[in-house]
C-alpha cells in the first residue's frame, strides 16, 4: 500500500505514492497544517480557528472547522483524526510529515561530526519545496509557525555552509548559500559565508561584488552599514586572507 505523506515545507499538501490528494478549499489546508504542527497532540478548536482566520472569526467558525475536520477524516486514509475533549488530534507517524523529518535530521546533524552532519543537513534541506506553509493567508498562529520554520531553514543552511568550509569543500557551499541569499539578501552572516566560499573557489571578484551589492541594499532599504562580521570578511577578501 502506498505511503501517505504530508508536506508543509512548500504548499500544504498530502500525497499518496507521489500523487497529491484533493484536500479542498484553502481553509481546510490551514486546519490540516495546524493539526500537523502539533502531530499526535490535542489541538483545541480555538487554536484551529486562530490558524484559519486572521482577526475576528465569523460566528460560524467553530462549525466550519468541524466540517473541515470531518472532510479530512474521509480524505486522509493512513492517518487518524480523533476527537479530544478540547478539540482534535491527528495521529500519524512523524516520519510522514516533512517538517518533523526536517527537525529530526537537523537535531541529528547537531550532534554529528562535520562530514556526517553536512550530509544530514543536505538531506533535511532537500525536503524544502518552497516557503514554509506556502498557502497565502491564514491566521496568526500559522504566520508565526511559518516564520519560525524559515528561521530554522536559514540556520540549517548556515550550519551546512560552515561545515563544508571547515571540510575544505567551499564548492559545495556555494549553491545552497547563493539560493538562500537571493531569498534573504539582508542576512549578513549568510552573505559573509557566501563571500568566503566564493573567494575559496577562486571567485574573488564575485565576492567583492556581492559585498558591494549588500552594502547598497542595507543602506538604501534599512539605512544601516554592514556589521562587523561582514565588514571583516570584506577586508579579508580584499587582502586575499580568507
Amino acid at each position: 500500500m502506498d505511503h501517505l505523506e504530508f508536506r508543509l515545507l512548500g504548499s500544504i499538501d498530502a500525497c499518496v505514492g507521489g500523487r497529491r490528494l484533493e484536500l479542498g478549499p484553502r481553509k481546510r489546508r490551514y486546519v490540516l497544517a495546524a493539526l500537523l504542527l502539533d502531530l499526535n497532540r490535542p489541538v483545541a478548536v480555538e487554536r484551529l480557528i486562530d490558524a484559519v482566520w486572521e482577526g475576528d472569526p465569523p460566528d460560524s467558525a467553530r462549525m466550519t472547522v468541524q466540517g473541515h475536520v470531518y472532510r479530512l477524516r474521509r480524505t486522509l486514509v493512513g492517518a487518524q483524526v480523533e476527537t479530544d475533549a478540547s478539540g482534535y488530534v491527528l495521529r500519524a507517524d512523524p516520519e510522514q510529515v516533512d517538517v518533523l523529518r526536517f527537525r529530526r535530521l537537523a537535531a541529528e546533524a547537531a550532534v554529528a561530526g562535520d562530514e556526517a552532519g553536512a550530509a544530514l543537513l543536505e538531506e533535511a534541506l532537500e525536503l524544502w519545496l518552497g516557503p514554509a506553509l506556502g498557502e497565502p493567508g491564514g491566521g496568526t498562529s500559522l504566520a508565526v509557525a511559518a516564520v519560525e520554520l524559515e528561521e530554522a531553514r536559514l540556520a540549517a543552511v548556515e550550519e551546512l555552509a560552515r561545515r563544508r568550509l571547515r571540510l575544505g569543500q567551499p564548492e559545495r557551499a556555494v549553491a545552497p548559500l547563493r539560493a538562500i541569499v537571493t531569498a534573504a539578501p539582508h542576512h549578513e552572516r549568510l552573505v559573509s559565508l557566501l563571500m568566503t566560499a566564493f573567494f575559496r573557489v577562486g571567485r574573488q571578484a564575485e565576492a567583492l561584488e556581492l559585498y558591494e551589492r549588500t552594502r547598497r541594499l542595507l543602506a538604501d532599504q534599512l539605512g544601516v552599514s554592514p556589521g562587523r562580521e561582514l565588514q571583516a570578511t570584506f577586508e579579508s577578501v580584499l587582502a586575499a586572507r580568507v
